[in-house]
């Protein structure tokens, strides 16, 4: 085969999920059809809820086996035909990152997670440790080689399922948002990798990337159950055009110059000098935090050093900076999660600012996690909304009102759809939903971005713009922060540069 014969075929596919309690049977596909060569990175561009993880999960022959569901066509990769497989028969031919890495790290050891699919396929210990050691180095990730992937950051976990992948390396790599959460260099880094070899690559995005233009060989867009492909050259009027009206990117974007996003701007709010009055809601000095060390990690542990940063009401502040910088780490200061070393926060109370202790941080500060299943646990979206106002005591009129407006404002299915059947963007909105019923007076939103479509986000930004109180977020997206922030602080190493 060439590199231009095709490797993936898919023809007609077609595919509808079961029914669910409260959850009717969904139609996603109908004649989807797609080709791609042996070689090559092609991305998949489609809005929240389309269907690119169900297609993942179809190419990878998790769906319809774990899921149910009616599916008919055909598809092939090379002279295989995918849908006749078992999972564990793909190993080799399919690989797949997870939107959500969380549903996808089995073990308790970052080696043992990449070694886990070498062990499957009996691939002698001396093979496995070389491979070990390549794929680590490649994604930057040695020394976390002995700790587990719970302590990793969201986009760490992300470059850890990368090594997984790199380390068998299949015929056809899936990504699902992959490049979401991952900081400017890695995407770069992954996008280098991925040209550099014989297998053939889609990525899946609610978003694009300024790296696409550079990478991409080929463009497709999905909608309501089709594909096709996009014959515009990236970069030109046209293609701005369909991507500005497909909703990939924010208007005023500039897509004709290419290259890295600009720098962020970086905020008074980090000057001591600056004026501290009666705006000002938040005030952190010389906070320290450490974690705990780890005997077998090596090395030393992570710390944060803020020595000043506050904030005021009414503005909206982005957060940037490399995977594992101590983004999310502030964030679970901020909100009392997490209690520092030395330093102080205070918090404006009864119109002064007062010394905070975690527990008074925990009723200030609405904290939107990464990963939105720590944060959702109920059985449906109208428990999850009420639940907050239920400890309030309001008459249950009041409390069904205020849910069908965040249902109607949030663009929520209805009040009794399971969350566990949501996709993973939708779950991110139902979590804001539920912060935005409590009204907390800072609001911090850890890569919300992530999962959504840049208009989907903005306005979950606009919602949570409040004169009254603030709101920080979290990305990893410089076009994003400065299209939407009022300031941008950029974190490195534990520190604000």
């Amino acid at each position: 085969m060439t590199p231009n014969d095709p490797q993936l075929v898919i023809e007609n596919l077609s595919f509808s999920y079961p029914e669910y309690p409260g959850v009717a049977a969904r139609h996603l596909f109908s004649n989807l059809n797609l080709e791609l060569p042996c070689a090559g990175i092609a991305v998949l561009l489609a809005r929240p809820d389309q269907g690119k993880t169900t297609l993942c999960r179809l190419l990878s022959g998790l769906i319809p086996r774990f899921s149910g569901g009616e599916l008919q066509g055909q598809v092939r990769l090379g002279d295989l035909q995918l849908l006749e497989q078992d999972p564990h028969e793909l190993i080799e031919q399919v690989g797949l990152v997870f939107q959500h890495p969380g549903e996808q790290l089995l073990t308790s050891r970052c080696d043992s997670e990449v070694t886990f699919p070498l062990e499957s396929l009996g691939i002698p210990r001396s093979q496995m440790e070389t491979k070990l050691a390549a794929v680590l180095s490649a994604m930057d990730l040695e020394r976390y080689r002995c700790r587990s992937p719970k302590v990793l950051s969201g986009g760490e976990k992300k470059k850890l399922l990368i090594a997984c992948l790199l380390a068998v390396d299949p015929r056809l790599w899936l990504l699902d948002e992959t490049l979401e959460e991952l900081d400017s260099g890695s995407k770069r880094q992954l996008l280098e990798l991925l040209k550099d070899g014989d297998r053939s690559t889609l990525i899946l995005s609610a978003k694009w990337h300024d790296l696409f233009r550079e990478y991409a060989d080929r463009v497709f867009l999905m909608d309501e159950g089709l594909i096709r492909r996009v014959r515009e050259r990236p970069g030109s009027p046209e293609f701005q055009g369909l991507l500005l009206k497909r909703g990939f990117v924010l208007p005023g974007e500039d897509l004709q110059g290419g290259g890295a996003a600009p720098l962020p701007r970086v905020s008074g709010s980090l000057e001591r000098s600056t004026a501290i009055d009666r705006n000002t809601l938040l005030v952190a000095e010389d906070l320290r935090f450490r974690y705990a060390e780890d005997s077998q990690a090596g090395g030393a542990p992570f710390t944060l050093k803020i020595d000043h940063f506050h904030l005021d009401s009414g503005r909206v502040l982005a957060v940037v900076g490399d995977n594992g910088s101590g983004k999310s780490t502030l964030g679970r200061l901020l909100c009392g999660l997490l209690r520092p070393e030395e330093g102080q926060i205070r918090i404006r109370r009864g119109g002064v600012l007062r010394p905070a202790a975690p527990e008074d941080l925990n009723r200030f500060t609405g904290y939107l996690f990464q990963d939105p299943d720590l944060q959702i646990f109920l059985p449906t979206v109208f428990d999850e909304l009420s639940f907050g106002l239920k400890q309030l005591n309001l008459p249950e009129e009041e409390i069904s009102r205020r849910v069908q407006e965040t249902v109607s404002l949030f663009g929520l299915p209805a009040g009794q759809a399971p969350p566990s059947l949501m996709s993973y963007g939708i779950r991110k909105k139902l979590q804001a939903g539920v912060y935005h019923l409590l009204e907390r007076p800072l609001m911090i939103i850890d890569e919300g971005d992530s999962g959504l479509s840049v208009n989907d986000f903005a306005e979950m930004v606009r919602i949570f713009r409040n004169n009254e109180g603030a709101l920080i977020f979290i990305t990893h997206d410089h076009r994003l922060a400065g299209a939407l922030a009022d300031e941008v602080v950029e974190l490195k190493s534990g520190s604000f540069t």
